[in-house]
């Protein structure tokens, strides 16, 4: 049989500690109240989301709401077949003007036509260089012609600027090419576009 004996003194023996009661209520009460501020704040902001979905339900009604009176309005103008066909004649009627005064103002560049451009062409002419096609569309001008030297060609372009018509008008392509005796050239105000 065995017997259990205590060897510690009394003074190290381990102080069994309690809590006070007044202690322990405070405690709880914390908590609590902690508890109950937290479940305040989350239903606060859930209130407020509900709040601002309501709103925003009410908004989207609301315009949903103007969208079918418009799209009712617009029905009822599309159901309109004397109101379309009004508008499809004054759609005509604005598109001929529109060409008309694209044609009056190509008009107004170019107001002598073709004879102005012979009568310029005219007076560079010399035995030197002779001109065998010449194409003016919509204030592109294309000149092909021949001549029996290549440096004749430089000089006559450069008297064609001198001209009353053709001044202000910018040649920026030159092509040359050797046949036989002569050298054709091709001279345009436009830069030919890439085929």
């Amino acid at each position: 049989m065995k017997t259990r004996i205590n060897l510690y003194v009394t003074q190290l023996r381990p102080v069994k500690e309690q809590l006070p009661l007044i202690q322990s209520l405070s405690i709880i009460a914390g908590v609590f109240l902690l508890t109950i501020v937290t479940c305040g704040g989350l239903y606060w902001l859930n209130y407020s989301e509900s709040q601002q979905q309501e709103a925003l339900r009410s908004t989207l009604a609301q315009e949903q709401g103007h969208l079918a009176t418009q799209a009712a309005a617009l029905s009822e103008i599309n159901d309109n077949k004397q109101l379309m066909q009004q508008i499809a004649r004054v759609k005509s009627q604005i598109k001929n003007k529109k060409r008309i005064l694209a044609a009056l103002e190509r008009q107004a560049i170019n107001p002598g036509g073709f004879t102005d451009l012979l009568l310029a062409l005219a007076q560079v002419s010399d035995q030197k260089v002779w001109l065998t096609a010449i194409k003016s569309h919509q204030g592109a001008l294309t000149l092909s012609g021949s001549a029996k030297k290549s440096q004749d060609i430089p000089k006559w372009v450069a008297r064609l600027n001198k001209v009353p018509r053709l001044q202000g008008t910018t040649f920026s392509a030159l092509s040359m090419e050797r046949d036989d005796a002569v050298i054709n050239f091709v001279l345009n105000n436009h830069v030919p576009a890439a085929e």
